[in-house]
Formats: structure tokens, sequence, C-alpha cells
């Protein structure tokens, strides 16, 4: 129990293109689907990010995708919000490897909640900042014209 938080990459395929007929062929294998059974079109969603606990990433999608709202929805992260959030935990690291916390915080601001783990500015603190720079890096080299979507539970 606790703080889950996911990135997924999203995509539409169509059965009517026949560019992508093969590929929507193989969707429907893996998914032991015959094609009589459903419409010409699918959208693919695969996990691509996954934190645990790391409340402070969380607080950011909160207040800069998702309107202050924080209700474990589905929210669309645009490309430019992607690379937002990659400065900042840039940023914040840069400040925290410079020995200074406070604007570290000011930077990714950590939040309590339910079961959201630690508030403190630690190696679990910085650990969340490098994987998120990870995170981004790779939906940003790999998955573009993927829509992306994060979603938090706990």
């Amino acid at each position: 129990m606790g703080l889950d938080m996911y990135l997924s990459a999203e995509k539409f395929v169509s059965g009517y293109d026949h560019n992508k007929d093969e590929k929507f062929a193989k969707i429907l294998d893996i998914m032991s689907v015959v094609r009589e059974d459903v419409e010409n079109f699918a959208t693919v969603n695969i996990t691509v990010g996954y934190w645990r606990k790391a409340n402070a990433v969380h607080n950011w999608f909160v207040q800069n995708v998702q309107n202050g709202v924080d209700e474990c929805q589905r929210s669309y992260v645009s490309p430019s919000k992607l690379m937002e959030l990659r400065d900042a935990a840039q940023a914040a690291l840069d400040k925290l490897n410079n020995g200074d916390d406070e604007g570290a915080i000011e930077i990714l601001t950590p939040t309590a909640g339910f079961f959201f783990g630690s508030t403190d500015v630690n190696e679990h603190y910085k650990r969340d900042l490098v994987e998120t720079i990870k995170i981004v890096d790779k939906c940003v080299q790999k998955f573009h014209g993927y829509d992306i979507y994060y979603q938090a539970s706990w």
C-alpha cells in the first residue's frame, strides 16, 4: 500500500491503414482476439515509467498537469510538460548536489499524503530525481509520437 505512480505511452493503431494492417493483426494475435470480433482499430497502452512514493514528483504532476486536483485521475502530459519536469528534476538535483537542500525543495517540493512516504530530503528524494530524469529521457527518445499519461494510486 502506498503511492504508486505510472507514466504510460499510448498509440492508436488502425486496421484500415494498409501500412499498419500487419501491426494491427499482431496486436489481435497477442490479445488472442479474432478480427471478426472487433472493430478495425485499437489503442495500445504500455507503462514506460514507474515511481514508488516519489511524492515530490507526484506533487509536481498534481500542480503542473492536474490543475491541483489529486484524485488518482489519468492525466495527459504534453511533451513540453515532460521537459519541464525533466528540467525541474535536474535543477533540484543540481541544488542538492551543491548542498542546497532548501533550494531543491523550492523546485520539487515533497508532499505528505496517505502512505506517500517520507517528506525528508534524503537519498530516496535524490534517487527519485535521478529516476525521473531517466524516465523522461526515455519517453522523449523512444516514445516520440505517443500520447503520454500520468496516473497515481494509493
